[in-house]
């Protein structure tokens, strides 16, 4: 947590996830580490440059994440951070007015994933998870 902290501020994360344990999670499982910091600067820059907070930045890869989990898909986090910026750029000059997880999730049922594959099976020990 104290990466995350460090890359977005104690007040900014206080601000936009004092209120959702579940987004702050999700934030910490996938942006905390040495080995995130590129994905962390990459959604601190993406959220800058776009006209939505970053709170509903980390609710949209959320709700990437539950629609590829619920398929059996994956994709690198580079290219989910890739397909929430497509459908904020898609929702145009009206964006401040839209709530980007809806726009994602309409885009995912719309148009689905093409970067998406399955899932691959993690070898442990003598089975396949």
């Amino acid at each position: 947590m104290v990466d995350i902290v460090d890359s977005f501020g104690a007040e900014p994360i206080k601000a936009e996830f004092g209120d959702s344990p579940q987004l702050l999670s999700f934030l910490e499982a996938n942006f905390a580490g040495a080995e995130q910091a590129d994905a962390r600067r990459q959604l601190l820059e993406l959220s800058d440059e776009s006209a939505f907070s970053l709170r509903q930045w980390v609710a949209s890869l959320r709700t990437v994440r539950a629609w590829l989990d619920a398929r059996g898909l994956e994709m690198s986090l580079e290219e989910e951070l890739g397909y929430v910026c497509c459908a904020g750029e898609a929702a145009g000059a009206g964006a401040n007015l839209t709530y980007l997880p809806a726009l994602v999730a309409e885009m995912l049922e719309s148009y689905g994933c093409e970067r998406a594959e399955p899932r691959r099976k993690i070898k442990r020990g003598l089975g396949e998870v």
